[in-house]
């Protein structure tokens, strides 16, 4: 039981190293821990790509020749690693991101000469950028009212003999939008 303990805490300390590389640039990795960190982006690309966990780990096996825990443990890096990125994420860059990527599989099903494919990966696209969102959804009438803008200016003398203080001048503009 205490060599799983050891072996846990192994882990967690090779995890935050990795987690204050991504953080703060004064952090540098050894050649070993920058070689495991490769890897790791190797793995968190594999899954970008839609591989599944166990593809990733045989894909990692083989192209990486490392033993099937040390696989399990990369696999397990790459999640946590990057795990505080992901849940922090803006949403409509999410949202932005997962159209570019229809729009790349839309090239793709094109250079295929699978027009079915590539029509449905459009629309998919096309949803997310919002083409087919209607404009009564906007409040134009927020977009009509005059925006009031105040402007406040303030003279100073600097060098010149002590005068009397210059009041501050307040001037109010109202733009249209």
């Amino acid at each position: 039981m205490r060599q799983n303990n050891k072996y846990l805490q192994k882990v967690q300390e090779e995890l935050l190293i990795y987690q204050q590389y991504l953080i703060d640039d004064k952090t540098e990795l050894t050649q070993a821990q920058l070689d495991v960190f490769d890897r790791i982006e190797l793995t968190r690309t594999w899954l970008r790509e839609g591989y599944s966990d166990s593809q990733v780990l045989t894909m990692l096996k083989r192209s990486e020749h490392i033993q099937d825990r040390r696989a399990r443990e990369i696999l397990a890096l790459a999640y946590s690693v990057f795990a505080e990125l992901r849940s922090n994420r803006d949403k409509d860059g999410i949202k932005y991101l997962y159209s570019e990527m229809f729009k790349d599989a839309y090239k793709k099903a094109i250079e295929n000469l699978d027009f079915r494919a590539a029509a449905l990966l459009l629309k998919e696209a096309a949803k997310i950028d919002g083409a087919y969102s209607s404009e009564s959804n906007i409040n134009s009438d927020q977009y009509k009212r005059p925006t009031k803008i105040t402007i406040k200016v303030k003279t100073m003398n600097v060098g010149a003999p002590a005068e009397a203080p210059r009041q501050i001048e307040n001037a109010t503009y109202e733009l249209d939008k």
